[in-house]
């Protein structure tokens, strides 16, 4: 395709705008994607904004040229709040892309952006069944995610994908998280008695069949720590249920860390309990580490697509504990093939190289610009 000099030199003038809208950067999968993206994108001349409906402490890095906006009330459950909020930021610009990767702020973005000349990107990343709460949110979503003002949808799993109609599912690509390339590496030589979870403490989690799982592994195998990194709402129940079992002396509650990888490197295994989930960036994280790795076949089917069961980790059924605790002691007295597990899991850093998921989500944003 023939591009003529003057539609050069306009793209070349243009300002590719880019805004981020988000309750904030705590410590979760989705705002460390977010973070990382937006900084490669400012390291590649974009102009980056980030709009925050919340004002909650900041686990992640920005550039120093990423600018932050921060909404001043904070009313719980402030919809039209949140949607006066972002109009104020989409009426003052022209072919900007707005992009939001939580359903609530998504469709608040949209419904923001109609009657501007700007175009919205939102990430579904999770199981798109339980994101809504009622038939009359899905409904919304549906009509909205299908608008022309919703220029696409980027999804992490084919399973939330087919849960659209042809419309939706025709806007969609699908782009894994990326991984850093400079993660520590998994030696079975030097690892610990440890079982490690990541991840906030919250009902979809489920860690209270993790808790359960490690009760009936340790009365089969002796010496062995779960350490549980991340903080949430059902610390204080998790705690108690620990307790309960009777295996609190063996059970770490650590809390949100930083410096994550470095904690759980020399971990036996990583287990991952939740009842449904996207694309897990601490499974992908462990992987490519190269952690043996089991992670319950929850939906949408985030965790069969990265590891193929048996030879890059083991996947086991949803709360079902007797499955999750006899694959923990399977991992723990085979170490001969824990190792194998481990060593084909780590392949996986190719697939999430974060220079080349960074490049699929520009091309995404790319396709939005007039």
């Amino acid at each position: 395709m023939k591009v003529s000099i003057k539609n050069l030199w306009r793209r070349v003038k243009m300002k590719r705008s880019i805004y981020f809208v988000t309750n904030g950067l705590s410590g979760g999968g989705a705002e460390r994607v977010m973070s990382l993206i937006a900084n490669e994108l400012d390291n590649k001349g974009y102009v980056v904004s980030f709009i925050m409906l919340k004002k909650y402490p900041e686990a992640y890095h920005l550039n120093s040229g990423i600018k932050k906006y921060y909404k001043k009330s904070e009313k719980p459950k402030d919809l039209l709040g949140d949607i006066a909020f972002i109009k104020s930021f989409a009426r003052n610009e022209k072919n900007a892309v707005f992009v939001s990767f939580f359903t609530r702020q998504s469709l608040c973005t949209i419904i923001a952006a109609l009657g501007t000349n700007n175009s919205v990107v939102v990430s579904e990343r999770n199981d798109p069944q339980i994101t809504v709460s009622s038939k009359l949110e899905n409904c919304i979503r549906s009509l909205l995610y299908a608008s022309k003002k919703c220029k696409c949808i980027v999804f992490q799993t084919n399973g939330a994908k087919k849960y659209f109609n042809d419309k939706i599912q025709n806007k969609g690509v699908i782009i894994l998280n990326p991984i850093k390339s400079d993660l520590p590496l998994h030696d079975p030589e030097n690892q610990e008695k440890k079982i490690v979870a990541v991840g906030r403490l919250n009902k979809q989690k489920n860690y209270p069949l993790l808790l359960q799982s490690f009760a009936e592994f340790e009365k089969q195998v002796d010496g062995y720590k779960l350490h549980i990194y991340g903080k949430g709402d059902l610390e204080n129940d998790l705690q108690e249920l620990s307790r309960k079992l009777k295996i609190d002396k063996d059970v770490v509650f650590e809390g949100f860390c930083k410096d994550v990888h470095s904690e759980i490197v020399n971990a036996t295994m990583f287990v991952m309990s939740s009842d449904y989930e996207g694309l897990s960036n601490a499974l992908l994280e462990a992987m490519a580490m190269g952690l043996p790795c089991i992670s319950t076949d929850s939906t949408p089917g985030g965790a069969r697509m990265v590891i193929d069961d048996g030879k890059s980790g083991l996947l086991v059924p949803i709360r079902d504990v007797k499955s999750l605790s006899d694959a923990m002691v399977k991992i723990s007295q085979d170490k001969e093939y824990a190792s194998k597990l481990g060593s084909k899991a780590r392949e996986i850093r190719e697939r999430t190289c974060e220079e080349n998921i960074c490049q699929e989500w520009m091309a995404v944003f790319n396709s939005c610009f007039q």
